[in-house]
């Protein structure tokens, strides 16, 4: 019986291990998300589980509407809000950062770093009297 008595023993301990390191840090999360997830309110910046940020318009009972961009609103159940987030975007300030360019002005993101601006080809030919050499290509795979 003694053998009987050292099983238990081993599966009440491995039991006991299992509730603090699982159990109870889950419970602890699901409480803090039920809490974050009732102190919702109108305007607030939220991002969802898929990673969608919008700002909360109207809420339901276990859904909220969310503005995803300018006049386009979304439905989303309340579980599916990851986080309120604080972050402020000046939607004028990204406007200014697109302009639109010539097709021959058109600089590809993975040689943004390497690229060389048409007034700096020029000033290098006179200065130098030749033509400025190319900038290094990276390898492609």
């Amino acid at each position: 019986m003694g053998g009987g008595a050292a099983i238990i023993i081993w599966i009440l301990v491995f039991f006991g291990i299992f509730y603090f390191l699982a159990i109870r840090p889950q419970r602890r999360q699901r409480q803090a998300h039920a809490e974050m997830v009732t102190m919702l309110k109108k305007g607030d910046e939220v991002v969802t589980i898929g990673g969608i940020f919008g700002t909360v318009t109207r809420i339901g009972d276990d859904w909220v509407e969310l503005e995803i961009a300018k006049r386009t609103k979304a439905r989303f159940l309340k579980r599916s809000i990851s986080s309120i987030t604080s972050i402020v975007e000046d939607e004028d300030e990204y406007e200014d950062d697109y302009i639109e360019a010539a097709d021959d002005d058109v600089v590809d993101e993975t040689d943004a770093a390497t690229a060389v601006e048409p007034e700096e080809v020029a000033d290098a030919e006179t200065a130098s009297g030749s033509e400025a050499p190319e900038p290094p290509q990276e390898p492609r795979a």
